[in-house]
C-alpha cells in the first residue's frame, strides 16, 4: 500500500494490531498492539529490529507507536548512514548479547528484518552472491539485458540470505516450545508485470510469504494446534487480518 513519508507505511499500520478493513473507522494507532496483547497476558516481549533508520529519521517518528507496549527494543545502530550496510544476521547478535538474560518462562520475540528491499546487492554479504545473471531464466520475466538479470540475481540472493537467517532464528528456538510465524510486509515486483522492479501495486507487489514454523516440543505438546495448521495451509490469508491467526495458536 502506498504511503507519503511524514507516515509509517500502511500495511505496519494493519499487519501489528487488531486494524483490518473491517474497523478502518478506528485509528490505527487506538487499537490494541501485538507487544501490548503478549504483555497483558504475562509474556516478557522483545522488539529487535535491523531497521533503526526508520525510527532515528524524523519523518518516521510514527514508528515508535509500533514499538510501544513492548518492554524491550534492541536496534542494530542508531546511524541513518551506516545502517545501510547492515545485514540481518547481526540481530543474532543482538539476541546473544542482550536477550537470553531477560527471558522468562512465557517469551514473545518480533524480528524486524531489513529483507530484500532495495537496493538488493546490499541486502547479504558477497559470500552468499550465489546467482549470477546466467542463472537466471527470464522466459517469463520482461528483462532487456544483462543489467536487468544482473538486479534479479541481486533479488534472488537477497531471498537466499533470508533463508539463511531464518534458519539461524529457528535454530535460537530448538528444544522449546515455540512457534515461529514468518511473513513479509510486501513483496516485489521484479520485472513480471511490466520492465520495472520495486514495490508495486501488481499481484507480484502484493503476494508475500508467508509461513509457520513450529518446533519439535511444540509438536509434542500441541498436537491439536499443529493439526489446525495444517487444515488451514491452503486457505488464503490477509495479513491485516495476521493477529487473529497468531493469538487463538497461542492460547488467547
Amino acid at each position: 500500500m502506498a504511503s507519503n513519508r511524514s507516515t509509517p507505511p500502511r500495511v505496519l499500520c494493519l499487519l501489528l494490531n487488531y486494524s483490518d478493513r473491517e474497523n478502518a473507522n478506528i485509528p490505527w494507532h487506538q487499537q490494541k498492539s501485538l507487544g501490548s496483547v503478549f504483555k497483558a497476558a504475562g509474556y516478557q516481549t522483545f522488539w529487535l529490529d535491523n531497521q533503526e533508520n526508520l525510527y532515528t529519521n524524523a519523518f518516521y517518528n510514527a514508528f515508535n507507536a509500533f514499538v510501544y507496549g513492548f518492554d524491550y527494543r534492541f536496534c542494530t545502530d542508531e546511524n541513518w548512514t551506516s545502517v545501510l550496510a547492515h545485514h540481518d544476521l547481526w540481530l543474532l547478535s543482538l539476541f546473544r548479547q542482550n536477550v537470553r538474560e531477560k527471558m522468562s518462562a512465557k517469551n514473545f520475540f518480533l524480528f524486524h528484518l531489513f529483507g530484500s528491499h532495495g537496493g538488493y546487492k546490499n541486502r547479504f554479504p558477497k559470500s552468499y552472491a550465489k546467482f549470477t545473471p546466467k542463472d537466471i531464466d527470464d522466459k517469463n520475466l520482461k528483462v532487456k539485458n544483462d543489467k536487468d538479470k544482473q538486479i534479479v540475481a541481486d533479488y534472488v540472493n537477497s531471498i537466499h540470505y533470508t533463508d539463511h537467517v531464518l534458519g539461524e532464528i529457528f535454530k535460537l528456538f530448538q528444544g522449546k516450545d515455540t512457534i515461529i510465524f514468518y511473513l513479509s510486509d510486501h513483496a516485489q515486483d521484479i520485472f513480471q508485470s511490466g520492465n520495472t522492479y520495486g514495490h508495486k501495486c501488481s499481484a507480484y507487489g502484493v503476494e508475500i510469504p508467508f509461513m509457520v514454523f513450529v518446533t519439535d516440543t511444540f509438536k509434542q505438546r500441541h498436537p491439536d494446534k499443529v493439526k489446525l495448521i495444517e487444515q488451514a495451509l491452503h486457505k488464503p490469508l490477509m495479513s491485516d487480518d495476521l493477529i487473529h491467526s497468531l493469538l487463538p495458536l497461542e492460547g488467547f
